[in-house]
């Protein structure tokens, strides 16, 4: 299937690892240019070699990294066509525990930067023949926790960013979310590994809960998932905007 995406030009937030690195190298792979990011520059140039060679690097949750990232990059490609908003996620716990300052923490880390990318992004992309702005999300958007809830506070926030962006820049520019389940990535372990610790068990045994919590029986690839952002971003999406999509392998069980 030919996705038209050959010479767009993309930027994709947080790409030197896991879900944000699998999909630079998916849209690469069908033409894109693409920049990568990363908060550590060598980290960065790494990232892009194999993909265009083109990279910014940034601390996205500093204000004003942001929107800097999306202008260098646009310098860099000419314009830009397409972003991928892909953002530090938040710590384990609940609201109860810890105080102002990890509300603070986990409001810099998911929700501003992630209104600061889109507000500096939305004149390139309108100015485009083929706008598309993609946010990755957690579970936590459509299923509360305990376990991430200031994720479900600060990434549910950027899904209804995300929802009013979709109004806004229609019909110029197509605005998707995307909610990922659980993923081979260097992000799950370290939460696995953090849960473990709180609740007196072993890494271990928290991956044996989510395989139970997947019809599948196993967790994606982060490929699985850079595929259908690939596609959302193509000339074939045409008609997909304001949506909600969900990455899970079905683990999610409402309707």
């Amino acid at each position: 299937m030919e996705l038209g995406l050959n010479d767009r030009r993309a930027l994709v937030l947080g790409s030197t690892s896991g879900l944000g690195q699998a999909t630079a190298a998916s849209l690469a792979a069908e033409g894109v240019r693409v920049v990568a990011h990363g908060r550590d520059i060598d980290r960065a140039r790494i990232a892009a070699g194999p993909i265009s060679g083109l990279s910014v690097h940034g601390d996205l949750s500093i204000p004003g990294a942001a929107a800097t990232l999306v202008a260098e990059a646009a310098t860099l490609l000419g314009g830009l066509d397409i972003l991928v908003v892909n953002t530090g996620g938040g710590r384990p716990g609940s609201l109860l525990a810890g105080g102002t300052d990890d509300d603070d923490r986990a409001y810099q880390s998911m929700l501003r930067p992630a209104l600061e990318a889109a507000r500096a992004a939305a004149p390139l992309l309108q100015s485009s023949d083929h706008g598309r702005l993609l946010f990755l999300t957690a579970r936590s958007v459509i299923e509360a926790t305990t376990e991430l809830a200031r994720s479900s506070v600060f990434r549910s926030g950027v899904a209804a960013a995300a929802r009013s962006l979709a109004l806004e820049l229609a019909p110029n520019v197509l605005v998707n979310v995307i909610v990922t389940g659980q993923f081979e990535t260097g992000a799950l372990h370290r939460f696995e590994a953090a849960r473990a610790q709180a609740e007196g068990r072993t890494p271990d045994e928290v991956r044996a809960d989510h395989l139970a919590q997947s019809p599948l029986g196993r967790l994606g690839r982060a490929e699985e998932l850079a595929d259908v952002v690939t596609f959302l971003c193509s000339s074939r999406a045409s008609f997909v905007n304001g949506t909600t999509i969900r990455i899970d392998g079905g683990a999610f069980r409402g309707f």
